[in-house]
């Protein structure tokens, strides 16, 4: 099983995608799970400005898989509604598994799959500042965004009543470009890991973040974007620095976890192999200088050493008065910030 991070691949890009993926092999008979970080779109549908969007032959790139399971728990999902049952439908009709998506009546079910005995679960979810921040004022479909207290507790519930089945955690989380990861965000992980949950995969700041194997399981923080090509979306204004242009998978072979790494959308190759290593490995050693610190030491770390400081709240705890407080600070300030762009424009 290998959980590789944030898609979003346009046409224009979509067949060399596709023969990159195919020609790495890595992927085959493997199960593989990975963030539709957007909407499937035709190529002759109108793009809004500051959106992204899939080719509908995006997934061609994993035919060699045993199985593709796909969580679309993130915040792009809402830059087209109106496309997010049809995405799901369309990836269903290709035998794909879908997940992060809140049922009709509200509730809240994993992907299940069974293979060789052994029954998996798979959660996704998006960080809800993000939801309220990118909204979805079209429609009354919404992706899992509950608060992290009330889905821990959609997910503990699972977990007692299918204590044989491993239950993998699609975490969409952070700031974008952030360096580490935020207390609250690895608390939680750790949380989750000590009430059962088999594994914790994080993404959305599209760029590798650290990982680490907690009591036995693997949790990675930061997949980065697997391919989500410079200069095509926000009207090709969307631009990804060098520290962008590598990105890692999660393999797990049994008991076993190791961390593929690859070059993506670097010096005009679409992604390339690199190595394989552990995650005790000096590569992903280098992301992940808080193994072992307790919670309060990694608070201070984190504080010393973040990438986003500008009036970004540090969050401690996934619940409680102070989380909820911090939450609506952070958003008005993606609302200010947005206004005060739109000022610059004009």
């Amino acid at each position: 099983m290998i959980f590789i991070g944030d898609i979003a691949c346009p046409s224009l890009k979509v067949d060399s995608f596709i023969s990159s993926i195919r020609s790495l092999g890595i992927f085959k008979n493997e199960i593989v799970v990975l963030n539709l970080e957007a909407n499937i779109l035709d190529e002759k549908e109108n793009k809004r400005s500051l959106t992204l969007f899939n080719s509908p032959k995006v997934i061609d790139a994993f035919t060699d898989a045993k199985k593709v399971i796909v969580t679309m728990a993130n915040n792009h999902m809402y830059d087209y509604p109106s496309k997010i049952q049809i995405t799901a439908s369309y990836l269903r009709s290709k035998n794909i598994g879908v997940f992060g998506i809140c049922e009709k009546d509200g509730s809240v079910l994993p992907f299940e799959y069974e293979e060789n005995g052994i029954k998996y679960a798979y959660f996704g979810h998006c960080w809800g500042l993000y939801t309220r921040t990118n909204t979805n004022n079209e429609n009354n479909v919404r992706i899992v965004d509950h608060d992290y207290d009330i889905f821990a507790n959609i997910v503990l519930d699972y977990v007692k009543m299918n204590p044989r089945t491993k239950v993998y955690c699609f975490m969409h989380w952070n700031y974008d470009r952030e360096k580490l990861i935020m207390p609250m965000h690895r608390k939680f992980a750790h949380y989750l890991i000590d009430r059962g949950v088999e594994g914790v995969i994080g993404s959305h700041s599209h760029r590798p973040q650290g990982a680490e194997i907690y009591k036995g399981k693997p949790i990675v923080y930061g997949l980065g974007n697997f391919y989500l090509p410079s200069g095509i979306y926000f009207d090709g204004k969307l631009v990804y620095p060098d520290y962008a242009k590598e990105t890692y998978a999660l393999k797990i072979s049994g008991e076993n976890s190791s961390l593929v790494w690859f070059e993506t959308d670097k010096d005009d190759k679409v992604i390339s192999l690199m190595l394989e290593e552990s995650l005790y490995g000096e590569k992903i050693s280098k992301y992940s200088p808080f193994s072992n610190m307790s919670d309060a030491r990694y608070v201070s770390y984190f504080k010393a050493h973040r990438s986003k400081s500008l009036f970004v709240p540090i969050f401690r705890d996934f619940q409680g008065k102070k989380y909820h407080f911090n939450e609506k600070w952070a958003i008005c300030r993606v609302k200010v910030i947005r206004f005060i762009k739109k000022l610059v424009k004009r």
